[in-house]
């Protein structure tokens, strides 16, 4: 037996068989076109383009009957890239003016339009180049009347093994016989982690290259829990993987009522469950996972799915549609957060050799001021339909602020003029990520409405390490007592001078800090749909005088290392507990 590590994106345990899929990648090769021939080419885009929609659209129906509606909304994002203007545009201008043929032209407009993607440091724009690619090889497709076959589903209940798959190979497969996936590439956020998520089997990715070169038929164990692949497991791998498959299906039977149930802990003490979410078709997710509104949306991808600035209005629609979607539950817009590592040249910024501590979240919207206040008059717009709040990222001092609300009041001026519809007095939060946002909250607090720690930025700025660097990744360590002590130093301030405050970090998802974020005080966490259920049954089992106590005594403690290991016989001891207490009730 052998043991392959990579990410669990998806939880829960499988045994089986290996499925491989290895999908051949059309490239096409460029030739020259003759001046006769250009309308040749160009009809033979939009027959191609035609053929592609047709076949995303029967796909998005299987999905969508399969799997659930949401799910198929899956694919809508790829139908909309296929009537992108920029790319129409760009296509045809190949074609016409440099005179080659259709299927090169489109590949570079797609190529170049992932370029950008990968530009930007958050690996959820990162793995959005997969719809791109996608979108590219269906058309390609298109070109060779579909020659080109798709993933085969598997004959028997199998796990799946592939470099990657994209949107639509992953709903071609369906959900009958898959009892998991194994990925060389992809992350927490990407489409294969997402439905293995709506399927409900385990998915570990980020394998490199093992995934792939694993045989047909090959016996594996998959924990997506712990992210985890067992090659030729040994007997009592089968016997242990076994259990745990059957202690989640129970798991999961006991979370679902918890959907439409308040997280209160036994004393009284209330958290909200708020989810994070990027894109549209991520709502009806965090609505099934009992999430009572949106404590974080990120409004980057708007700005970077079409390679283009938006407009207002074009904002608006899909601001508006979302806050429509929440059915009157809050959604926090978080202002544009992008940077000298995040952006493309058509926003005006350029790479740099620092770009963490350069030109990026409300130092680069307040030094586009035009740009950021046509983002907060679509926001007060869109606030019509709901309840929304507007939240901004990266603030270091009061002096920041202040010009970003000026902005706000400017915004509220020019829509009462235009006559335009809007909410004028919405909530105004800050984002509390960075070291001088900790020390100064007390300033901070008295000149906003509400807090939301970042987690993710606050700990590799407080502990001066790049989360992304393998070489440091190791001192990323929330239970360090400079992290804890931050985390309780923001709280205090913003309830000493009478705001809430929210956390919206990948802490939120961790199960085992659930009772150390409760006894912090915060008001609200917000987290991905699927770790809500988790998340708020530990809040309900828990007097929140406990996980107080919990935290006075992890702030004793000196060193990260001591602080796990405590706090991890300290969930041990409460299992056994919880266990003996269900025997003998």
């Amino acid at each position: 037996m052998r043991t392959l590590t990579g990410i669990g994106a998806s939880p829960g345990y499988a045994l089986g068989p290996i499925h491989t899929i290895r999908l051949a990648t059309i490239v096409p090769r460029r030739r020259a076109v003759a001046v006769k021939d250009v309308p040749v080419e160009i009809e033979r885009f939009r027959v191609a383009v035609d053929r592609a929609r047709e076949q995303i659209r029967e796909l998005s129906d299987r999905m969508s009957s399969e799997l659930g509606a949401e799910e198929g909304a899956i694919l809508s994002s790829q139908l909309l890239m296929l009537e992108d203007e920029m790319i129409w545009d760009a296509t045809l201008a190949a074609i016409r003016l440099e005179r080659i043929n259709a299927e090169a032209a489109f590949a570079r407009t797609v190529g170049d339009l992932a370029g950008r993607f990968l530009e930007i440091e958050d690996a959820t724009f990162r793995e959005r180049v997969n719809d791109l690619r996608d979108v590219e090889q269906r058309v390609l497709r298109g070109f060779t009347d579909g020659a080109v076959a798709g993933p085969v589903p598997p004959s028997v209940p199998s796990i799946i093994a592939s470099r990657n798959l994209t949107p639509s190979d992953t709903a071609a497969l369906g959900r009958y016989n898959v009892l998991g996936f194994v990925m060389d590439e992809g992350g927490n956020t990407s489409h294969v982690a997402i439905l293995a998520r709506s399927l409900g089997v385990p998915a570990v990715v980020g394998l490199r290259g093992a995934a792939a070169a694993l045989a047909p038929g090959q016996m594996v164990a998959v924990d997506g829990t712990g992210g985890q692949v067992q090659v030729e497991p040994d007997e009592e791998t089968l016997q242990r993987i076994g259990l745990l498959t059957r202690q989640q299906v129970v798991v999961n039977e006991k979370l679902a009522y918890l959907r439409d149930l308040p997280a209160i802990s036994p004393d009284g003490r209330r958290m909200k469950m708020m989810a994070n979410i990027e894109l549209p078709i991520e709502v009806e997710e965090a609505l099934a996972r009992g999430a009572e509104g949106i404590g974080l949306l990120r409004t980057e991808y708007l700005f970077f799915q079409h390679g283009t600035i938006p407009t207002e209005d074009d904002q608006v629609r899909v601001y508006t549609e979302i806050v429509r979607r929440m059915g009157g539950r809050p959604v926090i817009f978080r202002t544009l957060d992008v940077g000298g590592d995040k952006v493309s040249d058509y926003l005006g910024a350029k790479r740099e050799y620092n770009p963490f501590l350069g030109w990026r979240g409300i130092r680069f919207s307040l030094a586009n001021r035009a740009l950021f206040k046509t983002q907060i008059k679509a926001i007060y717009r869109a606030a019509v339909a709901g309840q929304a709040k507007l939240m901004f990222p990266m603030i270091t001092g009061l002096d920041e602020l202040r010009q970003a609300r000026e902005v706000c009041a400017e915004a509220v001026a020019e829509l009462t003029a235009e006559g335009q519809p809007h909410t004028p007095d919405l909530p105004v939060g800050i984002m509390i990520e960075t070291p001088s946002a900790v020390l100064a909250a007390d300033l901070l607090a008295r000149e906003c409405d509400f807090f939301s720690i970042g987690t993710n930025d606050l700990i590799q700025y407080t502990l001066a390490m790049d989360r992304g660097n393998s070489r440091v990744s190791y001192l990323y360590r929330p239970l360090h007592p400079a992290v804890l002590r931050s985390l309780r130093r923001t709280v205090e301030a913003a309830h000493e001078q009478g705001i809430w405050v929210g956390l919206c970090g990948e802490m939120s998802a961790e199960t085992r800090l659930a009772e150390v974020l409760f006894g912090l005080g915060l008001d609200e966490i917000s987290t991905h749909g699927a770790a809500l259920p988790k998340i708020k049954q530990v809040i309900r089992w828990t007097p929140y005088t406990e996980a107080c106590a919990v935290v006075e005594h992890l702030l004793t403690t000196s060193t990260a290392d001591e602080a796990d290991a405590w706090l991890a016989d300290y969930i041990a001891t409460r299992k056994r507990e919880r266990a003996t207490e269900g025997v003998n009730g």
